[in-house]
């Protein structure tokens, strides 16, 4: 099946290219949504958005100024990776339209409106949920460095540094200093740790932990093992709104910012033919 808008064809694989790209982000959406994958939306979905960038594409190419040849080659340069798959031929042609379609993103991002104090406040008080700094934990710990070959003995000497621990045969101070690869670099602090930030089972863990008692062996599978000793346990804290304004102001501009590409989508979309023929 081929996708057409205003006679500019978009390739089958193309369309399939952008179906793999969306398929994990689609599938994990569906169903956390309760839903059923269906190949025929995920296809529509790729379908729409590509659609959506040619209509996007051409409005660029139709009314914003042709950028200077100095400024495709600093894009060229500046952006290498984006551009090495394509044909040579093509890639300053794709670079002038990618810079086009910049400028007229920023053009509708610019006349956005900007909310004001009154419309901040009220989007504050009826979202509490959103500005709340969620449960944490400041943790101490033991890493020890590993790879493939030592993961097992390294994990087999953590428990034994636990057992010695319960047992009061070392301290938990002794401990880190002379079993944690990484005392030197951060003196056996481990970053704050806020609900939502870890995998769910490391973080079910972690959120257990009581005062005085040892976590379990945790692997976070990036070539370290710990040992936490909870230090701190943070409630959740509502944010004032006079610390949460500059968050309320980017999430109220960046809504009317997608409403404002919306709505020119919305208005290319009307005004374009667009074909999906077998």
């Amino acid at each position: 099946m081929a996708v057409a808008v205003n006679g500019v064809e978009i390739p089958e694989k193309n369309v399939q290219a952008e179906t793999e790209r969306l398929r994990p982000d689609y599938v994990a959406y569906i169903k956390a949504n309760g839903g059923e994958p269906s190949e025929a939306q995920l296809r529509e979905w790729a379908e729409d958005g590509l659609i959506e960038a040619e209509l996007l594409r051409a409005e660029a190419v139709a009314t914003q100024p042709v950028p200077s040849e100095e400024r495709v080659r600093k894009e060229l340069e500046e952006h290498a990776d984006a551009y090495r798959d394509l044909p040579e031929e093509q890639r300053a042609v794709f670079a002038r339209e990618a810079l086009q379609q910049r400028r007229l993103l920023k053009e509708i991002r610019k006349a956005a409106k900007a909310p004001g104090d009154e419309e901040m406040r009220a989007f504050f008080e009826a979202n509490p949920q959103l500005f709340v700094v969620p449960e944490a934990v400041r943790l101490s710990h033991i890493c020890r460095y590993v790879n493939p070959a030592t993961r097992a003995d390294e994990f087999l000497n953590l428990l034994r540094i636990k057992s010695d621990l319960e047992q009061r045969k070392i301290s938990w101070v002794e401990a880190i200093e002379t079993c944690s690869d990484s005392f030197q670099r951060d003196s056996g602090l481990f970053a704050t740790v806020h609900r939502g930030e870890l995998p769910p089972e490391i973080e079910k863990q972690l959120f257990a932990l009581e005062y005085g008692t040892f976590s379990d062996v945790v692997d976070f599978g990036e070539g370290t093992l710990h040992l936490f000793r909870l230090l701190v346990r943070l409630e959740p804290e509502k944010v004032s709104f006079k610390d949460a304004k500059e968050t309320v102001m980017k999430v109220m501009h960046d809504a009317s910012v997608d409403e404002a590409v919306n709505a020119r989508l919305d208005a290319l979309r009307a005004a374009a033919v667009i074909q999906r023929q077998a």
